[in-house]
């Protein structure tokens, strides 16, 4: 258990990091209007689901959503041909980090990519669970399309617009990614994702890894923090959700006996609602018919597989077909073309390894810089086929080793591994 509280960790992760020189930042707030034109498109997608979700997400506590421009001085964006635009979704495990604490990251992707950046505060749990993080995500993105007539700016080309993040951030990106698509809104110029946590069963074998190096911890095992107003108020709406699912006897529409515990397994989602397709991304029915994507993995990081895994579902969707509790359904869908898919594993790496001095840092940059530019390209030049890469510390490119294939054939995708855990117990309440 961590000694700090929840909201001492958020405190931390909230305070701004320095933006680099010749990088402009410009704080405002997209109205709520745009929330509310998200929550119809979020409430269609999670129809089937709605019954193992809270409604108060819905319920509004602020005038907007924080979000800033972070761009280079006298950029001269609005005249550009091609506006290239990202919208950048921060890490921090879904209730940690803000905008502010990324800008040594955005400013430098702003300067690398010639672009303009908007970051932006979703909600963070456990004070507001999903779908709150999505519902803003797409909101922003609603603002991109059509903005508000003092925007300063006219609507964008959704082929003008990546959509970014690293970790969680990431995560939520492609989240976002499958919102657009499942309700048929005009899909952006492509995703770049690193480190992207895409599964909160936790059940690749990289997570648990006991010979494992990276800083994350061992999330199949939990993590908790020390007792305070924001956990005790997070355990009594958890249990308040719990006793409602099983008082309404409807039963959660995708569900595994491993998902079946006296306590909650992560504080974004309840039990039930892991393997929706927007909380845990690499299980979702079809990974087809996505923009194109970029993911970007440390070798030696324990969300290496999952990322792995998600990148073969996506380029191969008909080869790999995710959970066995979701056998036929893939079939069903009407989701089946192939993503172009680019999976880059950096040897050696650890998670979100992009804020570190190193030559794989410069080189991921500049492949990131390489896709940006191809994806929103007024060129519309094909793109290259699909590839599984491993890269050296040297930057030399190799396919994948024997050891990154193995999630491959894993047959617990989607499946809680039977780890004993007693943090967030909602029955002891």
């Amino acid at each position: 258990m961590s000694a700090k509280t929840i909201e001492q960790m958020q405190e931390d992760t909230f305070r701004p990091n320095p933006v680099l020189a010749g990088v402009m930042i410009n704080e405002f707030k997209i109205n709520n209007k745009y929330r509310h034109e998200a929550q119809v498109h979020v409430e269609k997608i999670l129809k089937p689901y709605e019954h193992v979700l809270d409604t108060e997400w819905k319920d509004l506590k602020d005038d907007g959503i924080n979000v800033e421009w972070v761009q280079v001085l006298n950029d001269g964006w609005e005249k550009k041909e091609v506006r290239k635009t990202i919208l950048y979704l921060h890490g921090g495990g879904y209730y940690l980090c803000s905008k502010e604490f990324s800008r040594n990251v955005t400013s430098s992707i702003a300067k690398k990519v010639d672009a303009r950046v908007l970051a932006i505060n979703y909600r963070l749990a456990p004070q507001n669970q999903f779908p709150a993080g999505l519902q803003d995500a797409l909101a922003a993105y609603l603002y991109l399309l059509n903005p508000s007539k003092d925007a300063g700016f006219e609507p964008l080309n959704p082929k003008n617009i990546v959509i970014s993040g690293d970790s969680a951030g990431s995560g939520l990106s492609l989240a976002l990614s499958l919102a657009i698509r499942d309700a048929g809104l005009p899909s952006c110029a492509g995703i770049n994702c690193w480190s992207p946590l895409v599964d909160l069963t936790h059940s690749t074998p990289s997570v648990s890894d006991d010979e494992c190096i990276d800083y994350l911890p061992n999330l199949a095992r939990g993590i908790d923090h020390a007792e305070s107003q924001v956990r005790k108020e997070f355990k009594e709406k958890a249990a308040a959700l719990t006793a409602k699912i099983k008082n309404q006897n409807l039963g959660p529409k995708i569900w595994h006996d491993s998902f079946d515990r006296s306590y909650r397994l992560e504080i974004y989602a309840p039990n039930e609602g892991l393997a929706i397709p927007y909380v845990s991304p690499m299980l979702a029915e079809s990974l087809g018919n996505l923009p194109p994507l970029l993911l970007v993995t440390g070798g030696d990081e324990r969300l290496r597989d999952e990322v792995i895994y998600f990148a073969h579902r996506s380029a191969e969707p008909t080869k790999y077909k995710g959970p066995s509790y979701n056998a036929g359904k893939f079939e069903k869908s009407p989701f089946q073309t192939p993503t172009n898919t680019t999976l880059e594993v950096y040897e050696e790496m650890l998670h979100v390894f992009q804020g570190m001095e190193h030559p794989s840092t410069t080189r991921c940059y500049e492949r990131m810089v390489e896709f940006i530019n191809r994806v929103t390209s007024a060129l519309n030049e094909p793109l290259p086929p699909s590839s599984y890469n491993c890269i050296s510390a040297k930057g030399e490119f190799g396919p994948l080793k024997d050891h990154h294939k193995r999630v491959l054939n894993w047959e617990k995708i989607g499946i809680v591994p039977n780890i004993t855990r007693t943090e967030f117990n909602i029955t002891s309440l």
